[in-house]
């Protein structure tokens, strides 16, 4: 879910060119449930701890991430809190 307003994406997209896109693309996401509680709300996973990365967690709460890998799970959900999803290693 978008958590931001346009005037703020315009802001980034000057600071991070293309990341409109980026955060469309997460917005459109269609992403699993969560298999521990049902929950809908639930986000991709990331690794890294960088400004644009930061952005995008911001803008929308399809997106979460951690700062060193290897990461927990492909997706995490925001109600209960948890990871789950394969990684491979």
């Amino acid at each position: 879910m978008l958590k931001v307003n346009q005037e703020y994406i315009d802001d980034l997209e000057k600071q991070y060119p293309g990341i409109r896109e980026q955060i469309q693309h997460y917005e459109n996401a269609v992403l699993p449930p969560c298999p521990h509680c049902g929950s809908d709300n639930t986000a991709s996973v990331q690794v890294g701890a960088v400004g644009r990365l930061f952005a995008l967690i911001r803008a929308t709460s399809k997106v979460t991430m951690v700062a060193n890998g290897p990461k927990p799970g492909e997706y995490f959900c925001n109600k209960c809190r948890k990871y789950f999803g394969f990684v491979p290693k």
